[in-house]
């Protein structure tokens, strides 16, 4: 007990010095560094509650409780020898013998010395205190989250309107969002709120106001799930359970939350026009007037927890700018300096510096544990066993060289902690097949050597190379460190990582002799070398839509926008999806130039108000601005007044009076509402 607190103990008082230091650079750098960067620091103070590591550097500060076996002897040597009082009684009969209490607090019996024992071991005291403190915290924001979430579910319903839905589906495909948030509407919340950790849900009130200022609302809520601030919330709740006689980790619990609202509203902004940002900080304004805060101290995220934020928020919506390259690295470069004294500026306590076997027994028993906890992911990972069907036509590849030479087969392959490239490393994988880790196109025979080594705990397994006549040659299948000289002839190369119902670890393969400049082509998977086949066939004109779409992942950005001009040159007809996934994955400025000047050209029709909707989000403003131009007559209210948030005053200027020339009229009402994107001097 005692080893534990003052373990916790000093990883407090570490993490408040961590955090001093973070609060005291924290004017400067929230004025030149990014919002991000100023949120994700403090994961150093995390990092520093968790980790009890400790790097020494000779200048860290030390605080004991006892003294040095050299400090304790120079102590005795200086102090005056203590004389009995009274001397001990000898040859006296049914006399106990005379004890006598020096100075020093030791019991001195017939020329024998012992420690008269503590009354009470003050380590184990705190021990005990801070373990009913820490599970009285833990029971007071169980009980909180219990009732905050049943007092939202109580009125809480699925959202009806359709439209909500619509607007969600596409900002998560923005977003990159898999596994979306539930959407719930309920009248007792009065603004957006997103809540649970392991199945998120974001609980909208029944009076929305305007529908169109909802994308910016979803976008900043989904901006939570996407960055997954809600388990981060958690993680800083579960640590003050455990610091909680820590007061400086309160207040910057405080800054944490700030800090996260301002990182969400900077990634918000990144894709909103002068008008969009104006938008953006009106809603904030309304939020401020409803009074949305939670209320509770839980994990869970809104759109203004505190009115006391909102200045700040709105000036950072004001000052928004995108950092320079120069700040960018200069961030980095401060982030790493911080990282180094966080590790080195660690305060350790110790309460005796003279440990008997005993205690060293119970703290190597303690740090055996803490490696048990660590390694207990990829035990979980190799304990398991997957399906194989041993009769397979995959099971049989092992056997066959011509099926190894052949192109990748496998049912299994399930890595834990896997570093491909130019050197592989990997601490557990089931593989049950053929892989591919390396492809060498040489227009000469090359010498290179394969040095491997790899434990195996179930089936069996080998590393092949694979020539380009297709002779299959074994570089290790026994798993021994070794390292085998291959000539690697003219075309093309291969080495495979070959299974059957094969479990390994610590697999280790590097390679050496690869001059890179004598190569026409290197690359570590099947599928990127078959993506580099695409990208010739997207710059020769011929790739096709299918091979495309397949490819997409493997592929850079310019090169899918590239796809995309190739595609419409060719007048291929795209979904709303299709055409929504290139723009998303490409080089945006680049796709909408290519896609504006296709229906300049009559190379495709113009884009529905469908298709411009769900993808006005990825859009640079001068394509938006352009493909709405194209629209001629077709321009409707609807669509003008869902893109105005991403427009700028001008061309908003200019699409309006265009709508109007083309026989558009608007009501009072929709008037009120698109100036308020229109600055008066600029309003037709």
């Amino acid at each position: 007990m005692k080893q534990i607190f003052l373990c916790v103990l000093s990883l407090s008082l570490s993490g408040a010095l961590t955090g001093t230091v973070i609060l005291m650079i924290r004017p400067l750098a929230r004025k030149f560094f990014s919002k991000s960067w100023n949120y994700y620091i403090w994961l150093l103070l995390v990092a520093r509650l968790l980790i009890p590591i400790h790097v020494d550097m000779g200048f860290s500060s030390f605080l004991t409780s006892g003294m040095t076996q050299e400090q304790e002897k120079e102590t005795q040597d200086d102090m005056p020898e203590v004389v009995d009082a009274v001397p001990l009684t000898e040859g006296l009969q049914g006399t106990e013998p005379v004890v006598d209490i020096s100075e020093s607090g030791s019991l001195r019996e017939e020329g024998l010395e012992r420690t008269v024992p503590p009354l009470m071991d003050w380590g184990i005291v705190a021990g005990t205190v801070w373990i009913l403190g820490a599970l009285i915290s833990f029971f007071i924001k169980i009980r909180n989250y219990r009732r905050f979430t049943v007092s939202i579910r109580k009125e809480c319903e699925p959202v009806s309107d359709q439209r909500v839905y619509a607007a969600a589906e596409n900002l998560c495909t923005m977003l990159h969002i898999d596994d979306k948030p539930q959407l719930y509407e309920s009248k007792a919340v009065s603004g957006p709120i997103t809540v649970g950790v392991w199945k998120t849900a974001i609980v909208l009130p029944l009076d929305r106001g305007d529908l169109e200022k909802l994308p910016l609302i979803l976008h900043h809520e989904l901006v939570h799930v996407k960055r997954r601030d809600l388990w981060y919330k958690l993680l800083y709740q579960i640590l003050l359970c455990i610091h909680w006689f820590n007061p400086v980790l309160y207040l910057i619990g405080r800054k944490l939350n700030i800090d996260c609202e301002l990182a969400c509203d900077e990634a918000v902004l990144g894709a909103l026009t002068q008008e969009g940002k104006r938008a953006y900080g009106n809603i904030l304004l309304d939020a401020a007037q409803r009074n949305i805060s939670a209320g509770w101290n839980v994990p869970s995220v809104t759109l203004l927890e505190r009115k006391e934020d909102l200045k700040e928020r709105l000036k950072g919506i004001l000052q928004y700018k995108k950092k320079s390259s120069m700040k960018v690295l200069l961030s980095c470069c401060i982030a790493a300096i911080l990282l180094v004294l966080s590790a080195c500026g660690s305060i350790q306590l110790s309460t005796d510096a003279i440990e008997d076997d005993a205690n060293e027994e119970e703290r190597s028993y303690f740090w055996d544990r803490v490696e048990e906890w660590m390694n207990s992911g990829m035990d979980s990972f190799l304990d398991s066993t997957p399906e194989i069907d041993h009769n397979g036509e995959v099971w049989q590849v092992y056997d066959d060289d011509r099926a190894i030479a052949g192109e990748d087969i496998s049912d299994q392959w399930h890595m834990y902690s896997y570093m491909g490239g130019k050197r592989i490393e990997c601490e557990g994988m089931f593989l049950n097949g053929a892989v591919t880790v390396l492809v060498i196109n040489t227009a000469k025979d090359m010498d290179i050597e394969v040095g491997s080594a790899f434990e195996i705990l179930d089936g069996r397994f080998k590393l092949v190379y694979v020539d380009p006549e297709g002779e299959v040659t074994v570089i290790n299948d026994a798993g021994q460190q070794n390292s085998i000289p291959i000539t690697m002839k003219t075309g093309r190369n291969v080495i495979k990582l070959v299974g059957q119902g094969g479990k390994i670890e610590y697999l280790k393969v590097s390679y050496s002799g690869l001059r890179e400049k004598e190569l026409e082509g290197i690359y570590y998977s099947e599928e990127d070398e078959k993506a580099a086949y695409v990208k010739a066939d997207i710059q020769a004109g011929i790739a096709d839509k299918d091979t495309i779409m397949e490819y997409l992942y493997y592929l850079d950005a310019e090169d899918i926008s590239q796809a995309l001009a190739v595609l419409l040159k060719k007048g291929e007809e795209l979904s709303s999806d299709e055409l929504c996934v290139l723009i998303i994955y490409s080089d945006s400025k680049l796709s909408g130039r290519y896609l504006v000047e296709a229906v300049r050209n009559g190379e495709i029709k113009t884009l529905s108000e469908t298709a411009i909707s769900e993808i006005k989000y990825y859009l640079e403003e001068e394509s938006l601005s352009g493909l709405l131009e194209e629209m001629n007559g077709n321009l409707t209210f609807d669509l003008l007044y869902d893109c105005a948030p991403y427009l700028d005053n001008s061309s908003l200027e200019k699409i309006t009076r265009q709508y109007l020339e083309a026989g558009g009229e608007f009501t009072e009402f929709q008037w009120n509402k698109l100036s308020a994107y229109l600055k008066e001097d600029e309003m037709p």
